[in-house]
């Protein structure tokens, strides 16, 4: 994560089993930030692919995942974010 942060490889998402926090740069600062699904987006989705292919899968719900959650950190550029990150006491279930 912070490689690929110090890269600027952004944005990307993380999470296991599914990603559900993104890092991103988003309006002028650098954020982890929560994923959050549209639960109208996904059963639209769900209904197209089950018409399609007869199948939805977890991960296709979770790419649905956009950046309008919680900011879990923010700073100003990409190496006070690495600092914070570093610092930062992650949750358990990250």
């Amino acid at each position: 994560m912070l490689a690929l942060l110090r890269a600027g490889k952004l944005p990307f998402s993380f999470g296991s089993p599914h990603p559900f926090v993104a890092v991103l740069a988003q309006d002028g600062v650098f954020r982890v930030r929560e994923l959050v699904v549209d639960t109208g987006e996904a059963e639209a989705a769900a209904r197209v692919a089950m018409a399609e292919r007869g199948m939805w899968m977890p991960e296709q719900h979770y790419a649905l995942g956009k950046p309008t959650g919680r900011v879990f950190i923010e700073a100003p550029t990409r190496d006070a974010l690495a600092e914070k990150i570093e610092a930062y006491p992650w949750p358990r279930e990250w």
